[in-house]
């Protein structure tokens, strides 16, 4: 654990690019790089005047098992949605897709160390929260 916390406080302070974010160097950076604790959610709601949708996604980056360091988990009350999300050490974005009223969830062999869950916005376009950055 402490190695993670010295990693992630030398990215804030050379104000490199982790996981995709550039992290500044200011002290506001350093308190978003873990802007909730190690199991937060994040929700959307889309209303176009017409229909309303909500859509969440969780992160668990207490999980435990063979193999397992971490969980994600998407839902949506009408239209599908997905979450995006990055894991510690994969500059890549991964995503986990939702099915319409419902929802689907993964297990993850590596922290998630931001992500943000998005959904249809009524006008051909996706809606998304803002991202939130899990402790790992």
């Amino acid at each position: 654990m402490k190695l993670k916390t010295i990693t992630r406080a030398a990215a804030v302070a050379t104000g490199m690019t982790v996981a995709g974010l550039t992290l500044a160097s200011s002290p506001a950076s350093a308190s978003a790089a873990a802007d909730c604790g190690y199991a937060c959610s994040v929700s959307k709601h889309v209303d176009t005047g017409v229909d309303s949708a909500d859509y969440q996604a969780q992160v668990n980056n207490s999980t435990a098992g063979p193999g397992v360091t971490s969980w994600i988990w998407v839902w949506s009350n009408n239209s599908g949605a997905h979450a995006d999300y990055y894991l510690n050490g994969d500059a890549t974005m991964h995503k986990i897709y939702g099915p319409a009223r419902s929802s689907a969830s993964t297990t993850l062999s590596r922290d998630v160390t931001s992500f943000r869950v998005c959904g249809p916005n009524g006008f051909g376009g996706d809606a998304c929260s803002a991202w939130a950055h899990p402790q790992y």
